[in-house]
């Protein structure tokens, strides 16, 4: 299958809502073809240059892996971000892993982890998929590094996170 095909399914690959109403809907679509477009690239490296290390100052860009990693840990991350600044259940890790530990440990392991996490994202927006933008902006929470977001603008950062690490994936193996 080309990336082409991929990127025209990809919302019913990640999605158990593809198409759904609204700017929530829109951004969920646009989240799912970011991670297709990302695993099936990921998908294409191999288990060599998966683990290959070099030196870097932050410790999830230094491999293939670790980039992988980092990319779920954080669509988590985001979901549990929404869910918690709308008194919903979260999960703030997997059991039998520390805390802040979430592996990729082969290529073929992010597609599953990035389904669950969008389908984990789709939850977090119930109720949302039809509210105005007023409404949506209302629900307002501090991500992590710093910033206020609502759920809209979480979103936006979610679809660039994966397709700027899709981008940094492409250049690793270029310049290996």
């Amino acid at each position: 299958m080309s990336l082409e095909e991929s990127f025209a399914i990809a919302p019913e690959r990640f999605l158990s809502r593809p198409g759904a109403a609204g700017a929530m809907g829109a951004l969920m679509d646009e989240y799912a073809r970011a991670a297709e477009l990302l695993c099936a690239f990921a998908e294409t490296i191999s288990s060599t240059s998966f683990e290959a290390e070099r030196e870097g100052a932050d410790p999830w860009t230094v491999s293939p892996r670790a980039i992988c990693s980092h990319v779920r840990r954080a669509a988590l991350g985001y979901a549990n971000d929404i869910r918690r600044a709308r008194g919903l259940p979260h999960k703030d890790r997997e059991p039998g892993l520390p805390q802040g530990a979430i592996h990729v440990t082969a290529p073929s392991e992010l597609r599953p982890a990035l389904v669950e996490a969008l389908h984990y994202t789709e939850g977090a927006l119930e109720g949302l998929y039809e509210a105005s933008e007023e409404e949506i902006s209302k629900i307002t929470f501090e991500v992590p590094w710093g910033p206020t977001f609502d759920p809209d603008m979480l979103l936006e950062h979610a679809v660039m996170h994966l397709l700027r690490h899709r981008r940094q994936l492409e250049r690793w193996e270029l310049s290996a």
